[in-house]
């Protein structure tokens, strides 16, 4: 147990994203959010997905379990601002929508 480091495990699963812009990042969402719950409020969606191209494209990172921790993240953020419509009051429910709405973006974004 002295050799173990919880840092190398981030190491491990790395994806390797295809390219994108903001014009796929739309599609992507659109089909997202019309299949799942939460769905983002129309107002807010393209600055949504703006705001989730700026961040995509300035980070360098291309381990899955940051990417997910990433977007589960944005989604609780916007969630606690009020703008994700049908959103549970329980974050243990929510954790888990948002888990998978982080794996199917993430798969989406993967390289072919």
């Amino acid at each position: 147990m002295a050799n173990y480091s919880y840092s190398k495990e981030f190491i491990q699963n790395n994806v390797l994203l295809g390219e994108f812009d903001q014009e796929k990042i739309k599609r992507i969402f659109t089909k997202i959010f019309d299949s799942y719950n939460p769905k983002i409020e129309a107002e807010v969606f393209d600055s949504f997905c703006e705001d989730f191209y700026e961040l995509a494209v300035g980070m360098p990172v291309s381990n899955e379990r940051i990417w997910r921790m990433i977007i589960t993240d944005m989604l609780f953020n916007y969630d606690e601002r009020g703008y994700l419509e049908a959103a549970s009051p329980d974050n243990g429910i929510k954790r888990k929508q948002f888990a998978i709405i982080a794996n199917v973006v993430i798969g989406k974004m993967r390289k072919k």
